[in-house]
């Protein structure tokens, strides 16, 4: 997967890394299934996004790993993108997220380490 972030967005860009699982589930998804984006730019926008707009919390952070990308029913572990966006987790009712880990050079969690950013899809 790319490591790519969009211009338009981004104050301060992130490397983005992707779990194998996170990597294998957004193969499986197509541009029809995010209003006509690449699914792999949607989830990098979504999460360069969530961390322009949560700096001051995330200070520190060299890199941010996608985890879960897919609705899962149980609760998913979080580093960096590991799976693709998907509702439920621990709360069958949480809106449509993707579980990221931010980390620091000397990749430890910051800010939590599972950290959810909402879709709104």
């Amino acid at each position: 997967m790319s490591s790519s972030t969009p211009a338009a967005t981004t104050s301060s860009s992130i490397a983005i890394q992707w779990t194998p699982k996170a990597q294998a589930d957004v193969a499986a998804f197509t541009s029809a299934d995010f209003g006509g984006e690449n699914p792999t730019t949607f989830h990098e926008r979504k999460v360069q996004e969530h961390y322009n707009n949560n700096q001051t919390t995330l200070q520190g952070t060299v890199k941010a790993k996608i985890r879960y990308v897919l609705a899962l029913v149980h609760a998913l572990l979080a580093n960096s993108f590991s799976r693709g966006a998907h509702a439920g987790g621990t709360d069958p009712n949480e809106p449509d997220h993707i579980t990221v880990s931010y980390k620091d050079a000397k990749n430890k969690d910051v800010g939590g380490g599972g950290v959810h950013v909402y879709t709104g899809r």
